[in-house]
Formats: structure tokens, sequence, C-alpha cells
């Protein structure tokens, strides 16, 4: 049984705050993924932290593809609060953030395997795609570039989800 944590706030973080985040990627990612996130991290247009009693206790990093196509690079969240909704809560503001900003889709990539990160991601209705999916939809010249942007890497199943006018805001969201 999980303890229960208040909600936590969810901020914009600067670029010149964004270094003090780097803990919560060194708790999250290894390898190429730590490396990647932390050059992400200083670079991407959107970092979002999310703090329990004024600490920090989880990340998400967004991305706009173009005019219509949202990404989610990285979601990291402190161990001592996985699996206390952080990340799910992270997740839905991510959503309301791309759709009132008028993207239509929502894309996101992970590591084959990762249950955990798989099943937040399914859990707020994004499905599987792939790259002929993709190509059908956009054409193939459109779909390499939207891969090249995204970062897909093989190993790593790419997710998508449509953002419609019909979609409720995503904190109503059971």
């Amino acid at each position: 049984m999980t303890a229960e944590i208040q909600p936590p706030q969810i901020e914009d973080v600067p670029p010149a705050r964004r270094t003090s985040l780097e803990g919560l990627l060194a708790e999250s990612f290894e390898g190429w993924y730590l490396r990647h996130s932390k050059k992400t991290l200083m670079s991407v247009e959107v970092v979002r932290a999310a703090a329990v009693e004024g600490r920090p206790v989880g990340l998400v990093m967004l991305k706009k593809l173009n005019s219509f196509i949202g990404y989610v690079f990285y979601i990291a969240v402190a161990k001592d609060y996985r699996r206390k909704r952080v990340g799910t809560t992270l997740l839905d503001h991510s959503l309301d953030y791309f759709s009132s900003i008028g993207m239509r889709e929502v894309y996101s990539s992970v590591e084959e395997g990762n249950a955990e990160s798989t099943g937040l991601f399914m859990s707020r209705g994004f499905s599987r795609t792939n790259y002929r999916e993709v190509a059908g939809k956009y054409g193939p010249l459109k779909a390499l570039d939207l891969y090249r942007r995204m970062l897909v890497v093989p190993g790593e199943t790419l997710l998508v989800r449509s953002l419609d006018a019909r979609s409720e805001p995503c904190e109503r969201r059971p």
C-alpha cells in the first residue's frame, strides 16, 4: 500500500533554473538516455516540474514538432514518489498544455519492455503506432522528419494520442 501524498504543484521551469533538476534525471535514467535527457533539459522548449512541499519530485520535457503535433520527450519522477500519481499529473498537465496551444496529436516514445512508462501513457489514451502508420498519415518524408525530430531509436515504441475538441480536459479523466 502506498502512502497518499498531497497533489504536486506543477510549475514551468525557465532555462536558468533547469540544472537543479538534473538529480531527478539521474534517478530515472542511465547511459545514453541520461546523457540525452540532460542535454534536452537545457534546450527543450518547455520543462515543467512537479513539486511537493516546495521540493521538485518530477519533471516533464515538452516540444512542439510543428503547428499541430506535440512531443513528450521525458517524464522523470523521484524514486520515493513513483506510483503516487506524480507521473500521471505531469502527463495530464502536458496534454492540457498541448491542447491549449492547438496541438491535434501528441507523440512519445518509450523503451521496449518499460511496462510502467507504457502503462502510464496507455492509461491516458495513447496507443502504439509505427513508421508505416505515420508515413500513411503524413507521407514518408514527413514521417522521417518527425522520427528524426523525436529521436526515436531502435528498441523504442512510438506512442500517439489524438487531441480533439471532443476530449475532456485531462483533470476530469479517471
